[in-house]
């Protein structure tokens, strides 16, 4: 699995035809003929291509090939959906996917050390790492001189005096 990357999950089935919801993180990784893989809860692992997807709400609705009718579709709820890196489109100068900063070393200028990044949560206001252990919340903005050093394999932060007391 190191070269594929988890981008989302399938929410569960849409409609009666055998289309899926799914949940995705990079939207724009997700489109007609890709083949992916789906990690299935009991360690199964399913290839599949993608007859067709669109948008719907905040996810995406799509219909693999082979796949026609609900109860087969149904099997693949929860499945994480991975696709090989090579087929994910370049990505803009500091853009980064968020699967590429899990495990990152997040380090403040003040206060030095301050964990691995555990996950991403979507906020309204902004994205946030959460961070370390404690899974203190560091905002994903320019405004605290976030900087991503992928080889270094580091994210540094300038967070303001207090910080760590809201934390």
């Amino acid at each position: 699995m190191a070269d594929e990357l988890v981008i989302g999950r399938v929410i569960g089935p849409f409609g009666v035809r055998g289309e899926l919801r799914l949940w995705v993180v990079d939207a724009a990784a997700v489109r007609d003929g890709l083949e992916m893989n789906f990690h299935l809860e009991k360690g199964e692992t399913r290839r599949v291509t993608l007859a067709s997807v669109r948008k719907h709400g905040k996810g995406l609705v799509a219909q693999l090939q082979g796949y026609h009718d609900r109860d087969a579709v149904a099997l693949l709820k929860g499945a994480r959906i991975a696709i090989k890196r090579t087929h994910l489109p370049r990505l803009t100068d500091n853009a980064h996917r968020e699967a590429d900063l899990v495990g990152l070393c997040v380090i403040d200028t003040r206060l030095g050390l301050l964990g691995d990044v555990q996950e991403i949560r979507h906020y309204p206001s902004c994205d946030m790492l959460v961070v370390g252990s404690r899974a203190m919340l560091v905002p994903m903005l320019h405004a605290y001189g976030l900087r991503v050093d992928r080889a270094a394999r580091t994210i540094s932060v300038d967070l303001p005096d207090g910080f760590e007391e809201l934390a």
